[in-house]
């Protein structure tokens, strides 16, 4: 859990509600496997019956509550003086950087708990450690399990990385017939749904009968617009309806 003291720069960089999720979430490597043989990586796409789909800027928002408007911070990862960017970030330059990654272990062993008579500067940097660390060890998990992008993550990656949690989630709320039973209401952020106990009677468990069922029902029974049901919508703050066109985007279609 995050310390009080680092809680107020953590809602400035949005990331507050991220961290009251927890770990919580009970993964199914069977439903996520039936998912991984349906994602096509050049397109970066779910392939099913009942068309294309993918994790879009809407879920990351109602799901984990990120934020998904501004700007992109990009820059040359050849280029970049890793040792003068950890100093800046995080106050303290580590002997070894791994083409940009740092060590979890690190992290945790240098930025222990907070301390009341830290300054406003170091208090600030405990929040860049602690976001770090959420990014590498939840939402972008690196393969290594133990490294950490300082700002960006590689894309020449083989094996499954990335917020599974996400997933899963997103998932249950738009294949119905493999959503668990959970005896407790929705609340924002939505996939806090899945951290409470959670029923499968009558919810396929083995992997063949998951990728039946996504073979004979999702065409039909795939949700395409779960958060309009009333249940969901009531618990989202109005705020996060204001603007629904920052979950879009136009860009250039590029043909080879």
């Amino acid at each position: 859990p995050s310390s009080p003291l680092i809680e107020n720069y953590l809602r400035e960089a949005g990331f507050w509600h991220v961290t009251t999720i927890g770990r919580g979430c009970k993964l199914d490597p069977k439903l996520i496997s039936a998912l991984i043989e349906r994602w096509r990586p050049k397109t970066h796409i779910f392939h099913l019956p009942c068309g294309e789909c993918i994790i879009t800027s809407e879920d990351v928002q109602l799901q984990l509550r990120l934020l998904v408007e501004g700007s992109a911070l990009t820059e040359s990862v050849q280029s970049a003086n890793w040792g003068a960017i950890c100093y800046d970030l995080l106050g303290m330059i580590l002997d070894n950087i791994y083409g940009g990654r740092i060590e979890i272990g690190w992290l945790r062993n240098i930025f222990l708990k907070p301390e009341n008579s830290l300054t406003e500067v170091v208090r600030i940097r405990y929040a860049r450690a602690y976001i770090l660390e959420m990014i590498g060890g939840y939402l972008i998990l690196d393969l290594s399990r133990n490294l950490i992008h300082l700002r960006a993550m590689p894309s020449n990656k083989a094996k499954i990385g990335g917020c599974l949690s996400l997933l899963q989630s997103w998932a249950r709320f738009h294949f119905l017939f493999l959503r668990p039973r959970v005896n407790h209401p929705y609340t924002f952020s939505l996939i806090t749904k899945w951290t409470h106990s959670v029923s499968y009677v009558g919810i396929p468990t083995a992997l063949e009968d998951i990728q039946l069922l996504l073979n004979q029902r999702s065409e039909a029974q795939f949700q395409w617009t779960p958060y309009e049901d009333l249940a969901i919508r009531v618990v989202i703050l109005d705020e996060f309806f204001q603007n629904p066109n920052i979950w879009h985007v136009k860009v250039s279609l590029v043909n080879y």
